[in-house]
């Protein structure tokens, strides 16, 4: 808990600076910046407890992004995004299905070559991710459950290019994200869904202000 309470402040201080600076009149107009992203990401879907093999697919997911450009070598940015893993069968008639994550993040990168017209860059990211799912069993009566969802540290690091044009940016990048907790079933204590070990693929666009 005094993980997610230390990154929900470090969260509003970076909001509450940027928004000082920028009515401080401290950055030029294109050092603010706000955008949209989404690709493909494979996620390690995992129960222990039963019977069956770990499952990773690759599904699409969705960023929104705030943030702003320190000098020309770094940035710094929030980032919510929204996260939906396939189903995954686990055998003896067992299945996690509706798998949700709500991800907020908080991003650092540092840009090489910022004289570039294309600039590469590579970052670390820290946050909190919340998990949700179903659990469901065939039988006679067919039973039905959920695991417990809570909020979960989350970190990782990304890289990639960034090409800028006048106001607007576009990026592409892969990340590697990750999270340390296990979500009971409620129905069986005994058995834990870990969902994890995010590879994502991603473009982004950016307007900047």
């Amino acid at each position: 808990m005094r993980k997610i309470t230390s990154l929900f402040a470090t969260v509003g201080i970076c909001a509450a600076s940027s928004v000082a600076v920028a009515m401080d009149g401290s950055w030029s107009e294109s050092d603010l910046f706000v955008g949209i992203s989404g690709g493909y990401a494979k996620t390690k879907v995992k129960v222990d407890g039963v019977s069956g093999d770990d499952k990773s697919d690759n599904t699409g997911f969705f960023n929104l992004r705030f943030g702003s450009f320190w000098q020309d070598d770094a940035r710094a940015y929030i980032t919510v995004g929204y996260n939906k893993p396939k189903d995954a069968d686990l055998g003896g008639n067992a299945k996690v299905t509706d798998i949700k994550q709500l991800n907020l993040l908080v991003s650092a990168d540092y840009l090489f070559m910022p004289e570039w017209e294309f600039q590469p860059f590579a970052g670390l990211t820290i946050g909190a991710t919340d998990t949700k799912a179903d659990g469901y069993q065939l039988g006679d009566p067919p039973k039905s459950g959920s695991f417990d969802n809570k909020w979960s540290f989350a970190y990782g690091a990304q890289g990639g290019v960034i090409y800028k044009i006048d106001n607007f940016d576009l990026e592409a990048g892969l990340r590697y994200l990750t999270n340390s907790t296990s979500h009971h079933y409620r129905e069986h204590h005994h058995v834990k869904l870990k969902v994890n070990d995010s590879r994502q693929i991603y473009v982004a666009a950016s307007v900047h202000f």
